[in-house]
């Protein structure tokens, strides 16, 4: 409170964000006049009481601030001020922008309803819609009326509010569409500002991330997801099994590694699930393992790819010179083209595979 009067109010100092304004001033003269800008409201508020308010253009305004009544109560009660209150309490009325940004947890997806970290952020534009709700509701409740703590609520309150709202969906769902979360969530959230005398006329979630630790476990589930998440559980097993022969004494294992990758998640696909094998077609499938240098599937064992040719890891990690091929009178020239039941330039029996390869498997020379 400010010591003196005044008979002429107005909203002094104005800035451009500034959304209220409460006058110096609470011992108003009889007759004061009050001046209202154009893009604002003014309350006037007697004796604790919400009086009226009070549109554009020049007011004059009484208050019971009689001065020889108000010297009366001085002389016999005691009073050191006015006992007569009066404020005047502008309220700008144009549209402000502000920022939000929150951490939470929310749920990955769907079908992977695991609580990940949320790391979001946006902008927001508001304006007071209701004058006298506003001043119930949100600087009924303050001891200063300022700029600063509208602004300190309004950043409390929403964020608070889009936190319940945002933790309620799919964090794939915010992701992968931050237009739509926008949406929805401004649609939800809208009726408690209303509830305050706040119209809330557009939220954006500018970004929507969780930490990098997690991205990669979302990341993995969605590239190997399954209905129960069994696909997913496989393949972290599979990939700590790789790493540890991967990582073992030895430049040897590095090798085998890339040789039994592909088996062991074939081998680990054909466990049984709630005691139900696998069918007899897949059983064989398991046996067979991945060229590392074309991709080209092999029966395993195998010395050299069916595909490119080129000698497995096994074969090239092997200390001790190969065991020789039995002796065959190697053809000259090229081979006939056709299905081979020996291969014509080692005589190894190739009747057990189910078509002719494009290299022999044994001596890697080219079939068709």
């Amino acid at each position: 409170m400010a010591d003196g009067k005044t008979n002429v109010v107005f909203w002094k100092d104005q800035g451009p964000d500034d959304i209220i304004y409460k006058s110096e001033y609470d011992d108003l003269r009889t007759v004061t006049s009050v001046t209202v800008p154009e893009h604002a409201v003014a309350l006037f508020i007697r004796d604790g009481q919400l009086m009226g308010t009070l549109e554009p253009g020049r007011h004059v305004v009484t208050s019971a601030n009689i001065p020889w009544l108000t010297a009366l109560f001085n002389k016999a009660l005691g009073y050191k001020e006015t006992p007569f209150k009066v404020w005047i309490i502008f309220i700008s009325l144009k549209i402000f922008n502000g920022k939000w940004g929150i951490r939470s947890m929310i749920k990955a997806a769907q079908e992977y309803q695991v609580p990940i970290t949320l790391m979001a952020n946006g902008d927001y534009q508001f304006r007071v819609s209701d004058t006298a709700v506003f001043y119930t509701q949100v600087l009924g409740g303050m001891s200063n009326y300022s700029t600063g703590d509208v602004n300190a609520f309004m950043k409390s309150f929403i964020n608070e509010q889009i936190t319940q709202q945002l933790t309620q969906q799919y964090y794939m769902d915010v992701m992968t569409n931050l237009e739509k979360a926008s949406t929805s969530t401004k649609i939800l959230i809208d009726p408690y500002f209303q509830q305050r005398g706040i119209e809330l006329l557009s939220l954006k979630i500018s970004e929507a991330a969780t930490t990098d630790e997690e991205k990669t476990k979302v990341f993995e589930y969605l590239q190997f997801s399954s209905k129960n998440g069994e696909s997913f559980k496989k393949y972290e097993v599979m990939d700590r099994m790789a790493d540890a022969v991967g990582n073992s004494q030895g430049g040897a294992a590095v090798g085998t590694g890339m040789l039994l990758f592909p088996q062991m998640y074939q081998q680990m696909q054909q466990q049984p699930v709630n005691g139900v094998q696998g069918s007899g077609a897949s059983q064989a499938q398991a046996q067979r393992v991945m060229c590392p240098y074309c991709g080209g599937l092999n029966d395993y064992p195998y010395k050299f790819c069916s595909s490119c040719g080129k000698p497995s890891p096994m074969t090239q990690q092997q200390t001790a010179a190969p065991t020789a091929a039995p002796a065959a009178a190697a053809p000259t020239g090229t081979a006939p083209a056709g299905t081979f039941k020996i291969c014509p330039y080692c005589g190894q029996d190739l009747s057990g595979l189910r078509k002719t390869p494009k290299f022999c498997p044994y001596c890697s020379e080219q079939l068709s």
